[in-house]
C-alpha cells in the first residue's frame, strides 16, 4: 500500500511541477489530471513488473501504455 501511495503521489507532484514550470495561467483540467495519473500508474506498474512481463515483451501492455500516453497528450494539450 505504501509503495502504491508513493507512486501516486510522485505522479501527482510531477504533474504539478510540470504545470508550474510551464508558467500556465490556467490550471489543468480534471481530464488532464486523470489522464496523467493513469499514465503515471501504468508506467509505475510496468517498472515493477517481472522482466518477462514488461511492455517491451508484451504487445498488449505496450499498446495500452501508448494509448494512455496519447490520451494524456490530448487531454493536456501537450
Amino acid at each position: 500500500m505504501t509503495r502504491r501511495f508513493a507512486g501516486l503521489m510522485t505522479a501527482i507532484l510531477a504533474c504539478t511541477f510540470f504545470v508550474a514550470a510551464c508558467d500556465s495561467t490556467k490550471p489543468p483540467s480534471a481530464d488532464c489530471i486523470e489522464a496523467a495519473r493513469l499514465y503515471g500508474e501504468a508506467l509505475d506498474q510496468n517498472s515493477r513488473a517481472p522482466a518477462d512481463e514488461k511492455a517491451e515483451n508484451i504487445a498488449v501492455r505496450k499498446e495500452s501504455i501508448a494509448a494512455l500516453e496519447e490520451r494524456k497528450v490530448k487531454a493536456c494539450g501537450e
